[in-house]
């Protein structure tokens, strides 16, 4: 058996806890990371009244209609806030 002193075992598994707690913390920024890159790969942003809407990224539309003015718009990347 070894010998470990309560001090030593206590740092021990609050070092797993931390690291633990990190982990998650990196996966789930990770993860929000990617749902903001899905978001703003299908939304588009309309030029007349400024309604942001979505239209999936399966379908191969190069222009869309405004569900509020009924306006053409050009499928475009939103701008970083």
């Amino acid at each position: 058996m070894i010998p470990i002193p309560l001090g030593g075992l206590i740092i021990f598994f609050m070092a797993v806890g931390v690291t633990a707690v990190c982990v998650l913390w990196f996966h789930s920024f990770w993860q929000e990371r990617k749902r903001e890159v899905y978001r703003r790969r299908i939304a588009i942003q309309c030029r007349i009244c400024g309604t942001a809407y979505a239209c999936e990224a399966k379908r191969k539309i190069a222009v869309t209609i405004c569900p509020v003015c009924r306006t053409p718009n050009e499928r475009n990347k939103l701008q970083q806030i």
